[in-house]
């Protein structure tokens, strides 16, 4: 994994410098969808072209530095707030029951949360640490810090937050926790790619309860966490978001690069290094879920998909950026 590792990091901007590179991770290689035991570096593509349709400049090559590559088509990455049309288009046929978008209290983790200029995300999981009462809310900056870079004005601390989200009802009657850290979102001109420019690890907010019992621990569908792994490639892994519900998948890419658009300017493109991929297991409104592996253990902090995958953030960055735990 270190020689990968190594290759990854030497080629990843020449990569994503090649029009329509969207990621670059490890993973198995894979032959006719079909994954072999031979990894690889895993290059993400909008959409997978044939030899003859690429110029020869752009061309992936099949090896770097004697590791094999694989060319992957997974469509555009988008992080973002979404509105009420864009998460029942993307959400056909979810079996959501009305409690993940209705007021709970105590609230668990799995139902709708917002910045009361946000429209709804997930609220991930309940943790804790050195806060007011002990406890608090997690999920993505863009769910609860509204996008925010911490030098802009679309979010401030002591913000409200929404329980349901704003999308779901969510008004002053609803507010549940008031902002209280987050990591800034690091955005970029579009395709101003290279060594220095800003690179992110994490998209994720606290928010403190306005009382600790307006919260349970227990994430709707999955239980408590039962502690804190790392990402293996073939994990079988769950989520419990306001959209979707409950879902599985298996993590294909660990330590993957990602070009990033933002659903509000998608001329506007944001870093992601050392994420987490799995087959889609996600649609808009489940932002903020926390990832589970068979065991109980958190592994991810979910912000993003595409039209065939899902991206997760390392859990072990969102609770050490926040000095916090399970």
């Amino acid at each position: 994994m270190h020689v990968l590792l190594s290759v990854k990091e030497k080629y990843k901007f020449q990569l994503i410098s090649i029009p329509g590179v969207v990621s670059v991770g490890i993973g198995y290689k894979s032959v006719n969808k079909k994954y072999t035991n031979q990894l690889a570096i895993v290059v993400g593509v909008e959409k997978k072209l044939t030899r003859p349709e690429v110029d020869q400049e752009e061309m992936i090559p099949d090896y770097l530095d004697n590791i094999p590559t694989d060319v992957v088509e997974i469509g555009k990455i988008i992080l973002g707030n979404a509105n009420k049309r864009v998460i029942e288009e993307q959400s056909p046929g979810a079996e959501v029951t009305d409690i993940r978008k209705s007021k709970v209290r105590p609230a668990p983790p799995g139902v709708s949360i917002s910045h009361f200029r946000v429209g709804s995300g997930t609220f991930g999981a309940v943790v804790k640490g050195f806060f007011p009462g002990g406890i608090a809310i997690l999920s993505n900056n863009h769910v609860i810090a509204n996008n925010t870079n911490g030098l802009d004005t679309r979010a401030a601390i002591g913000d409200i937050i929404l329980q349901p989200g704003w999308l779901y009802g969510g008004r002053d009657n609803e507010v549940i926790a008031r902002l209280a850290a987050f990591s800034p979102i690091l955005w970029i001109p579009l395709e101003k790619y290279g060594p220095g420019v800003p690179i992110n690890l994490i998209d994720a907010a606290l928010a403190i309860p306005l009382k600790p019992f307006l919260v349970t621990e227990m994430i709707l569908g999955l239980g408590p966490v039962l502690g804190v792994t790392d990402a293996v490639i073939g994990m079988r892994v769950f989520k419990s978001g306001a959209s979707t519900g409950v879902t599985e998948g298996y993590i294909s890419q660990i330590h993957a690069f990602l070009v990033v658009r933002s659903r509000l300017d998608e001329t506007r493109t944001a870093l992601f290094d050392d994420q987490i991929i799995t087959e889609r297991i996600s649609c808009p409104g489940d932002s903020g879920s926390l990832v589970l592996d068979s065991f109980g253990r958190a592994v991810g902090l979910l912000f993003a998909a595409s039209e065939t995958q899902s991206f997760f953030n390392p859990i072990k960055y969102v609770l050490k950026t926040f000095n916090a735990g399970f």
